[in-house]
């Protein structure tokens, strides 16, 4: 089974208050690199990272390593160009496409694992992490069979709508991995995530 990923990370980060949110270090490491990593470290085959056209800091930021950079000269006319932006570059035999938010940086390569191992069991499912108060996380994982569908979504948003239309095919997964409902949008977020006392905290 092949496995792709895509790395949302075009945004230009404006409720981060005075600089980019992507570029924000965490234990030294910068926020697009810890998830960057996280999935380098994983069972992912093909991982591209998207990133806006204009601002080459945020694919700096991630430095080298097992993955891409996809330019997306049309991030400003929101998500959805990011999504195709990359499925663009999506190796259309794979089966399944992971879509990770560069934003949440206690993201792990054991929840990743976790995940791809419920789709190698159920590979026409929507695989994603769900608390045990039933609130949905990211990353998730899509069948072959969406990526068309994927790719029809416009605007500023993801595949809200898609999830809506495909109950049938929802496979949620038990966690309890803070990092998968933690991002970072603001200089609030930020605190909060790296409070000493936060489980999402990851070194």
């Amino acid at each position: 089974m092949k496995l792709a990923a895509v790395i949302l990370a075009a945004g230009s980060s404006t409720r981060f208050e005075n600089g980019h949110k992507l570029l924000v270090e965490i234990d030294e490491v910068p926020i697009v690199r810890r998830v960057c990593s996280a999935l380098a470290q994983s069972k992912i085959d093909d991982i591209i990272l998207v990133t806006g056209g204009s601002d080459d800091r945020v694919a700096k930021a991630a430095g080298q390593g097992r993955w891409r950079v996809v330019e997306n000269p049309d991030a400003g006319e929101g998500l959805s160009t990011s999504l195709r932006a990359g499925l663009r570059n999506v190796d259309r035999t794979a089966d399944g496409l992971l879509i990770a938010l560069a934003d949440m940086p206690g993201l792990s390569s054991a929840l990743v694992d976790k995940l791809v191992s419920a789709f190698e069991i159920n590979p026409d499912a929507i695989v994603f992490p769900a608390s045990p108060d039933g609130r949905r996380g990211h990353p998730i994982i899509w069948p072959r069979s969406l990526f068309a569908a994927l790719e029809g979504v416009s605007g500023d948003k993801g595949g809200r709508e898609i999830l809506a239309q495909h109950q049938d095919l929802l496979c949620p997964v038990a966690c309890e991995d803070p990092g998968a409902f933690a991002d970072i949008d603001t200089r609030a977020d930020l605190a909060t995530f790296i409070a000493p006392d936060q489980p999402t905290r990851r070194k």
